[in-house]
């Protein structure tokens, strides 16, 4: 289904949320006001002190508003996206995290946030979360796989099995010369979408740049990873759930990780899976939909080393650990980054989640705790995207 033609404003007011109603154990969110606590470093970008306003973009996004926003994108043609946005109130202008979060193959960002708790904790712990809008712009009597992200490896032919994939090339595909077998979404760059998102929002909001996060379920995890790899110094930690590289995309298409070196080990990370997922096998390989999957362990393996940390997985314990979906984390330790590489596993497959919101608490818990050091200048982004 292709993006709203007339975007829905909605307008709420978030009623606080006090740490003790926020679960039964709230010293996860103790971890994160310890490190909220700590004197921002960061500046605004581009902010003013007029009535906060996206120019030009629709409706106002100021401290308590809730609904979608357009913005034009010069991609490769000029293309009108869109996300769904909520901003906590009493920020006072004091700089605030911003939380990404990628909806899944099909989905849309307004059902996807009123899915989480994102924006309830938001209003508590003081971050901003924005919702980007996935494309579907399939040609007419082609396989149409919905609203979905390109993630960098239209054309490549070598990450499913034969033609057995149940797709066919969209149309910013054909324009560009990116067809494949393989494809199943547009190749809209969402590198520069998201970017876009993040200078519009800071254009208007005080965002602390030291302070972004992104986390994704399915497709959105995918693009989860590979944001984090092609835009480096960006994002001080990631949190895909149940989303993993197609074969050959573990390090990044350009083995980012690796050319980035110093900036990738700014970047935390937290995977969740669930244990009997067969469409983004935990173990890789070729999935039940054919495209062929790098295995976790693999993936992290990679991380780990960038950021030093120890060579195998070991057990480690989270608030959350038990339940009757059998919770529990691996972690690479010792990472002389100073930063976490984990993952985390539950009774479930493909799109199930554990229960009582876990995700959203962990996921949260996890991303909050870490700044980047030294991010990265807006126009130095710019250039990578070229």
């Amino acid at each position: 289904m292709t993006p709203r033609s007339k975007l829905g404003v909605f307008l709420c007011c978030l009623a606080p949320l006090s740490f003790a109603d926020a679960t039964k154990d709230p010293a996860w969110l103790q971890d994160i006001a310890d490190v909220a606590n700590v004197a921002d470093f960061a500046s605004c970008r581009g902010t003013s002190n007029e009535a906060p306003r996206l120019a030009g973009l629709g409706p106002k996004v100021q401290e308590g508003f809730e609904g979608w926003v357009s913005l034009m994108v010069l991609d490769y043609k000029l293309v009108n996206r869109s996300f769904y946005i909520q901003v906590p109130t009493g920020l006072n202008d004091r700089p605030a995290p911003l939380l990404i979060a990628l909806h899944a193959q099909g989905f849309e960002a307004d059902s996807y946030a009123k899915a989480h708790d994102f924006g309830t904790f938001g209003q508590s712990l003081g971050f901003v979360s924005i919702y980007p809008q996935g494309l579907d712009d399939a040609l007419p009597g082609g396989a149409d796989l919905g609203t979905g992200w390109n993630v960098g490896t239209a054309g490549d032919n070598q990450t499913c099995i034969g033609d057995e994939v149940m797709a066919d090339c969209y149309e910013s595909c054909w324009e560009q010369n990116r067809c494949g077998r393989c494809n199943w979404s547009g190749c809209y760059d969402e590198r520069l979408f998201i970017f876009s998102v993040i200078e519009a929002v800071s254009a208007v909001l005080c965002i602390d740049h030291s302070r972004v996060y992104v986390t994704g379920e399915s497709n959105g995890g995918m693009l989860a990873h590979y944001l984090v790899q092609s835009l480096p110094g960006t994002f001080a930690a990631v949190a895909p759930w149940f989303g993993l590289p197609l074969l050959g995309y573990g390090l990044g298409a350009q083995f980012e990780l690796v050319r980035y070196t110093k900036d990738s080990r700014q970047t935390a990370m937290l995977q969740l899976h669930g244990r009997d997922d067969d469409v983004m096998p935990i173990a890789g390989g070729v999935a039940g939909n054919k495209w062929i999957y790098e295995p976790l362990n693999k993936v992290q393996q990679g991380w780990a080393a960038v950021h030093d940390c120890d060579t195998t997985a070991s057990t480690t314990k989270t608030y959350w650990d038990g339940g009757s979906g059998n919770f529990s984390c691996l972690e690479f330790k010792g990472c002389s980054s100073g930063r976490r590489i984990m993952r985390c596993f539950y009774d479930g497959g493909h799109m199930d989640l554990p229960e009582d919101g876990i995700a959203d608490q962990i996921t949260l818990w996890f991303l909050l705790q870490y700044r980047l050091d030294d991010p990265w200048a807006s126009e130095d982004v710019r250039a990578l995207l070229v």
